[in-house]
């Protein structure tokens, strides 16, 4: 095959793989079947774009996507010891495959037209889970029948529409096209949240967003009127609101749980703390490296062997991660985090601001799930990763041309 052939394949590659990065976008909030096989679609189209030669130069250019890489073979070099069977070790592997997606997918979306298909799919995306979320609400639809008004989970859905309305915030914010209109998404976002879905991640992670955006734009004294006034319209919403349920329970149940008893692990927060503490005393027994890859379900049932409640999620990423790699895959997790905040000043204010709100939203989600091994979640935030930090990327002809 000649040098010009291969190189309109590769041009080819790139062009099909940005149409499928906003094609994988929109099948992650609504199909994990259809997000699966675009997800094979795009693992394809990069190899055919001759990249896996350039994965070094990919790498040095992108450290987030370097940490990333780094991260997933600290799991597989786990899968060389440890006492988890070969299944368990290869499922918990493959659920953080997700983790090769943003050295893949910046590769796509290195021309400008790629990133605004994408970010058109992201908007697109959101409004239809808050639009779907809404007839369901008021009866229209019934896609769910688990009681949540939301197409996904509760916990998926608030930290996609808190996230959302950070977004929305900054747009109308910086007077853009369909300012009105963002300023209505971004209602539409905090009521969703607060009054239908309840959602108690997501309000967390709507009230630090609020907060990161009047650092971002505000002066001194206008960060101290949003900090007054979201301390307000909390303690107004806790006291007064009957939608205000769960977050209460949520505040009672910390501090009940705080108190060793015998029905401490009657609630979810109980569940939560129990979870972490006999997670913290595996990491205690092999610090270094961990128990190995896949090796939390089996090592919690040996040491909570007393305990009825048994779990195969500490519901918590830095412990997911922490039993598993020890102190060293934690420490690339957090390196992980770190490139993203440190990579973000690079950024033009406008896409600084929306990527340091992402990484808020994934260091709270982490403290209480676990984003980047759950499907949805984990899919979502590497793309969206990619997506924030993609600009950075040099054009891609050049590298053609280097190769």
């Amino acid at each position: 095959m000649s040098n010009v052939m291969f190189e309109k394949i590769q041009i080819l590659a790139i062009k099909f793989g940005g149409i499928c990065t906003a094609a994988f976008i929109v099948a992650i909030y609504f199909s994990t079947s259809l997000a699966t096989i675009i997800s094979v679609s795009l693992v394809l189209l990069w190899l055919l774009s001759g990249q896996l030669k350039l994965i070094p130069f990919t790498l040095k250019k992108n450290p987030i996507a370097a940490w990333s890489l780094l991260l997933l073979l600290c799991f597989i070099v786990g899968l060389c010891y440890g006492d988890a069977t070969n299944s368990d070790a290869l499922s918990m592997l493959s659920k953080y495959r997700e983790l090769l997606f943003i050295p893949i997918v910046t590769v796509f979306l290195n021309a400008e037209r790629s990133r605004y298909w994408a970010w058109n799919a992201f908007i697109l995306s959101s409004v239809l889970i808050l639009g779907i979320s809404y007839l369901m609400h008021f009866g229209v639809l019934d896609l769910n029948h688990q009681g949540d008004p939301a197409f996904k989970s509760r916990i998926t859905h608030s930290i996609f529409i808190s996230f959302f309305g950070f977004y929305c915030a900054h747009r109308a914010y910086d007077g853009i096209a369909y300012k009105k209109l963002y300023w209505l998404l971004f209602i539409a976002c905090a009521y969703n949240l607060f009054f239908i879905v309840e959602g108690r991640t997501g309000q967390l992670i709507a009230v630090a967003l609020v907060l990161l955006f009047a650092v971002q734009r505000f002066t001194k004294r206008g960060i101290l009127l949003a900090v007054f006034v979201v301390g307000l319209l909390m303690l107004l919403f806790l006291n007064y609101s009957d939608k205000a349920t769960r977050f209460n329970e949520g505040v009672v149940n910390m501090q009940s749980d705080l108190k060793p008893g015998p029905e401490q692990s009657q609630t979810s927060m109980g569940q939560r703390y129990m979870f972490w503490r006999y997670s913290l005393k595996l990491i205690a027994e092999k610090p270094l490296f961990g128990h190995g890859t896949g090796s939390f379900a089996k090592e919690y049932e040996r040491i909570a062997l007393n305990e009825t409640m048994k779990t195969k999620n500490p519901h918590n990423e830095f412990l997911m991660v922490g039993v598993q790699l020890g102190v060293v895959g934690l420490l690339v997790y957090l390196g992980f985090l770190a490139s993203q905040y440190y990579l973000s000043k690079k950024l033009p204010y406008q896409e600084k601001y929306v990527a340091q709100g992402l990484l808020l939203t994934l260091i709270i989600t982490s403290l209480f799930n676990t984003p980047i091994m759950d499907h949805t979640e984990g899919h979502w935030f590497l793309m969206m990763i990619a997506l924030c930090f993609s600009s950075l990327s040099t054009d891609f002809k050049t590298e053609i041309n280097h190769a």
